[in-house]
């Protein structure tokens, strides 16, 4: 008896525990620097450019300065040069490995002469937002490091794959829109550089040339799919979000029933044949009154360049065909893979407050749920996000797959551009 009372009070102790994951604060509110996509790539920038104790020490460090200043230099000279293709262009505002290492060092060290300022803005912001969460459970010198280092990989990401056309994981949905060494995009880089220098003077900080190009990469390729429909809250998901608080969670078996996406082939087909499965399964389950909420997740990926959001079309369709009620469906236009229609739906979960102590109910066609439930795609999840956004993950069917979040879906990752 003893034992199993043990056991029941170290089974509240790690629920607890999950609950109060060091870092993220449920009522932390988000700054803003006017570009969504970089802030949700880059959040580390957009919390440096609000504070002016931090951003100052950065500016008056001269190894710092004079990365900035070498940049500067060299963005102005490619305005009149001769340099037309992309790796003549952009290879130097990558970061190699030497750039990484100075930059490490340089930022320990004005770490460890001013840890107040920087303490301040990684416990106010870094932590609170979430968007460091796999970085929780570090040092604040430690999180500041690592949240720099995820800025460096990032940018070379994006301006490979969106200046150079390489390294993408998926480069059927990832690439970019135009051949990057035909006659036409050489031009539209030339012309970057050139509006860019305009811009030039109000360039004070080491990383925003970088920053500069990689934004431009991607609004010239039209991928601006992580600030589609924002702020959700806001906007489509407004009216479920505003039920979350009168939901009697008791009532309920699962806090949500999950529909992962699975784009149609077809310009002209809104919904592919199992994305209507999906929703049928999901929709059956929903009217036995298993789940107060379906999460339609899935973004704009299939075919390549297609017009519809794989989240929205599943949405219409329930609400069409089912008569399921707006407030009863949260959107996740933003997935682009099966691990993150997980740990996409989990962050609204999370983020609105639906309680993650609470399992939900993953819902797909059996081929997807195979997939799913196999342990190749736990590996996936550990080598891609760098964690596996579920725990306790078990079939009860030939479609339905149960599982809890995780607190580490929140992390944002820049080595998925399009949807971090």
């Amino acid at each position: 008896m003893k034992r199993i009372i043990l056991t029941v009070i170290l089974g509240v102790f790690i629920r607890v525990a999950l609950a109060q994951t060091p870092g993220y604060n449920p009522s932390y509110r988000f700054l803003h620097s006017g570009n969504l996509v970089a802030d949700k790539n880059f959040y580390l920038l957009t919390v440096i450019e609000h504070d002016p104790a931090t951003s100052t020490l950065l500016r008056k460090n001269e190894v710092l300065s004079s990365i900035l200043n070498k940049r500067v230099t060299l963005l102005k000279q490619h305005v009149t040069d001769t340099c037309s293709y992309p790796v003549t262009l952009l290879t130097d505002f990558k970061y190699t490995a030497d750039d990484s290492l100075k930059i490490n060092a340089t930022i320990k060290a004005i770490y460890a002469a001013n840890p107040a300022v920087f303490n301040r803005v990684i416990d106010n912001d870094l932590r609170a937002s979430g968007y460091y969460q796999r970085f929780a459970p570090l040092s604040n010198q430690e999180l500041l490091l690592k949240a720099w280092g995820q800025y460096i990989y990032g940018i070379n990401y994006i301006i490979d794959q969106f200046g150079m056309g390489k390294k993408m994981r998926y480069p059927r949905i990832d690439t970019a829109n135009y051949v990057v060494t035909s006659r036409y995009y050489r031009m539209v880089l030339k012309d970057i550089f050139a509006q860019l220098d305009e811009q030039t003077d109000q360039m004070q900080l080491f990383y925003q040339p970088s920053l500069a190009i990689a934004m431009q990469l991607m609004q010239a390729n039209d991928r601006d799919e992580p600030a589609r429909f924002e702020p959700m809250e806001q906007k489509e998901n407004k009216k479920a979000f505003d039920r979350v608080k009168q939901v009697q969670w008791s009532k309920y078996t699962y806090a949500t029933i999950v529909i992962p996406g699975n784009g149609p082939e077809l310009y002209t087909t809104p919904i592919s044949p199992d994305n209507k499965i999906h929703c049928d399964a999901a929709a059956a389950r929903y009217l036995k009154g298993l789940a107060p909420y379906i999460i339609t997740s899935g973004g704009y990926c299939y075919p390549f360049r297609g017009p519809y959001c794989e989240a929205i079309e599943m949405k219409k369709y329930l609400m069409g065909k089912y008569n399921i009620p707006e407030d009863a469906i949260i959107i996740d236009p933003h997935a682009r893979h099966t691990t993150t229609n997980i740990r996409n739906a989990n962050r609204l979960m999370i983020r609105y407050g639906i309680p993650i102590s609470k399992p939900s109910l993953f819902v797909t066609s059996k081929s997807q749920h195979d997939y799913a439930m196999n342990d190749a795609f736990d590996r996936r999840n550990q080598h891609e996000l760098g964690y596996v956004p579920y725990r306790d993950k078990k079939s009860i069917s030939n479609q339905d797959i149960v599982y809890y979040p995780v607190f580490e879906s929140l992390h944002m990752d820049p080595l998925d551009p399009l949807d971090p």
